[in-house]
C-alpha cells in the first residue's frame, strides 16, 4: 500500500494500539521490545503504509543507521568475501551497509571521512593507505565517528582486526630453505602500511634465523597491484643470480608473478618455486596449485563488524582492542626442492 503523506507515527500508534515511544523503539530496531507488540506494530505499518523518513530519524536521532566500509580495492576477490561477512552482521544489527574504494589515495580517505562525518554514519570500517599520516588521523579523530582498522594497527580511539603475516612469512622462509632454497624473493606492498611492514619484518627474521642474507634485488616492497609484481618478477628473472623461490606477499599479487614466471619460460614447481601471500581460488585452481598462506577471511569480516557495532552500542571507552587473526601454510605442489641446474654456488 502506497503511504499517505498525513499517515504519522501517532497514527501507527493507535493503529496497533500502542504508545508513540513503542513505535520508535521499533522503527530504530530497540531489542528491548516485546515480539508480540513489535509484530503489531510491523502491522499497523502494513496496513497504513508507513515508511519511516531516514532524513528526519536522522536528524532527530544523529544516528543514520548506516555503517561505511573504505577499502583499498573492491576488485579483489578476497576483500570481497570480507565485506559479505561484515555486511551480514551489519544487517542483523538493522544497519545499511555502504561500500567504497579508496585506490590508496589518502586525499580520497580524507574526503570520504569528512563527508562521512557530515552524513553521519554510525561507524566505519577502514584501510588506511598511510598509517602515520598526520593529517588523516586527525580527519578520523575530528570526526568523532566508530572505526575500526581491516589490517591496520589499531590506536587508542580505535579498533582493529589484523592478520599475524609476519608468522606466515616465518613459516614460508622457513619451508622453503628446507627444501633447499637459498635464493627467495619477496614482492609485497609498502611499508607504510602494516601488511607489508609485517611481511618483510617476518621474511628478514627467518632469514636471519638460517643464516642468510636478504639480497636487495631479491626484496621490491613497492606496492600490492599485480601489474608492478609482474614488472618485479620479470626483473628478478632476468638476472643472473636471480631468485628459486619467490613469496608473493599481497592479496592481488599472484596474478602478476604467474604471468612473469610463465613469460620467462621458467617451469613452476621445477625451475621456480612460489608462495601466494594470500590463499584464494587462483592459487588452488593454477596448475600446479600454489601453497600459500591461509586465514579465516570471513571471521575477519565479522569480529570486525562486531568490533565496530560494540563501539556503537556502548556508552563507555571500548577503543584500542586489536584482533590477531593466526595464519597457516597451505602446502601445494608449486614448491619444489632446489636441482642442480640452480648453481647454488654463485649465491
Amino acid at each position: 500500500m502506497k503511504q499517505s503523506a498525513h499517515v504519522t507515527i501517532k497514527d501507527v500508534a493507535r493503529v496497533a494500539e500502542v504508545g508513540i515511544a513503542t513505535v520508535s523503539r521499533v522503527v530504530h530496531n530497540n531489542p528491548s521490545v516485546a515480539s508480540n507488540l513489535k509484530a503489531r506494530v510491523h502491522k499497523a505499518m502494513e496496513v497504513l503504509g508507513y515508511e519511516p523518513n531516514p532524513a528526519a530519524q536522522t536528524m532527530r536521532t544523529r544516528s543514520s543507521r548506516t555503517i561505511a566500509c573504505a577499502i583499498r580495492d573492491i576488485s579483489i576477490p578476497e576483500f570481497a568475501t570480507f565485506v559479505r561477512a561484515a555486511e551480514s552482521a551489519i544487517r542483523q544489527a538493522g544497519y545499511t551497509l555502504i561500500l567504497t574504494n579508496t585506490e590508496e589515495a589518502v586525499g580520497k580517505e580524507l574526503e570520504l571521512i569528512r563527508l562521512w562525518s557530515r552524513r553521519r554514519v554510525d561507524g566505519l570500517l577502514l584501510t588506511k593507505s598511510v598509517e602515520h599520516d598526520e593529517a588523516l588521523n586527525a580527519a578520523i579523530g575530528k570526526a568523532g565517528i566508530p572505526v575500526v582498522f581491516i589490517d591496520r594497527d589499531a590506536s587508542p580511539t580505535t579498533d582493529a582486526v589484523v592478520v599475524d603475516h609476519r608468522r606466515a612469512m616465518r613459516a614460508a622462509v622457513d619451508y622453503l630453505v628446507s627444501l633447499g632454497h637459498v635464493r627467495i624473493a619477496l614482492l609485497t606492498g609498502r611499508t607504510v602500511m602494516r601488511p607489508g611492514r609485517e611481511r618483510l619484518a617476518g621474511f628478514q627474521e627467518a632469514m636471519r634465523v638460517h643464516n642468510l642474507e636478504p639480497r636487495p634485488g631479491l626484496v621490491s616492497t613497492r606496492s600490492f597491484y599485480a601489474e608492478d609484481a609482474f614488472r618485479q618478477t620479470s626483473l628478478m628473472l632476468s638476472a643472473e643470480t636471480g631468485p628459486t623461490a619467490i613469496i608473493a606477499g599481497g592479496m592481488s599479487l599472484l596474478s602478476g608473478v604467474l604471468r612473469a614466471v610463465a613469460l620467462s619460460g621458467k617451469t613452476l614447481g621445477s625451475d621456480i618455486s612460489l608462495i601466494a601471500g594470500c590463499d584464494s581460488d587462483l592459487a588452488e585452481l593454477t596448475t600446479p596449485p600454489v601453497t600459500a598462506v591461509r586465514w579465516d577471511i570471513p571471521a575477519w569480516g565479522r569480529i570486525s563488524a562486531q568490533l565496530l557495532l560494540d563501539q556503537i552500542g556502548s556508552s563507555s571507552e571500548v577503543t584500542g582492542r586489536e584482533v590477531v587473526l593466526p595464519t597457516e601454510l597451505v602446502i601445494r605442489s608449486s614448491c619444489g626442492r632446489v636441482s642442480s641446474r640452480s648453481d647454488r654456488n654463485s649465491i
